[in-house]
């Protein structure tokens, strides 16, 4: 199968591909601090996914691997490879209006509870800011 062999500053991050692939996709994004804004944190990561063929039932699906910090002078290399077989993505979910499934595992979920906890907890304690 068709997949791609990721390195991050020389280290072996994943090899993406899936035997029904559709689409594969590689982003490497940065997003710049906004102060004051609560969603502009400030990253720079990069991320891999993509989308199947559709299955007997005619049903799509999303995968995705880890997301990857990167910093200034962070080196990604990708390589396109032909494998027997490749790393599991870390979530795969369906891509339908029928069946609405989370594209976070329970962990992500649950960082992302705890985020908000952690920022309702901030304001609450010091309502006058």
């Amino acid at each position: 199968m068709l997949a791609f062999d990721v390195e991050i500053d020389g280290a072996r991050a994943f090899v993406a591909g899936t035997e029904d692939w559709s689409l594969l996709s590689l982003h490497v994004t940065a997003s710049r601090k906004e102060d004051g804004s609560p969603v502009r944190d400030g990253y720079i990561e990069a991320s891999m996914g993509g989308l199947t063929l559709p299955d007997d039932a005619s049903v799509r699906h999303h995968f995705r691997w880890p997301v990857v910090p990167l910093e200034v002078g962070s080196v990604v290399t990708i390589k396109v490879v032909e494998v027997s077989s490749a790393d599991l993505p870390k979530k795969r979910y369906r891509s339908d209006a029928q069946v609405q499934e989370s594209p976070f595992t329970e962990d992500e979920e649950r960082e992302m509870r705890y985020r908000d906890y952690l920022s309702l907890k901030a304001e609450f304690e010091n309502p006058n800011g």
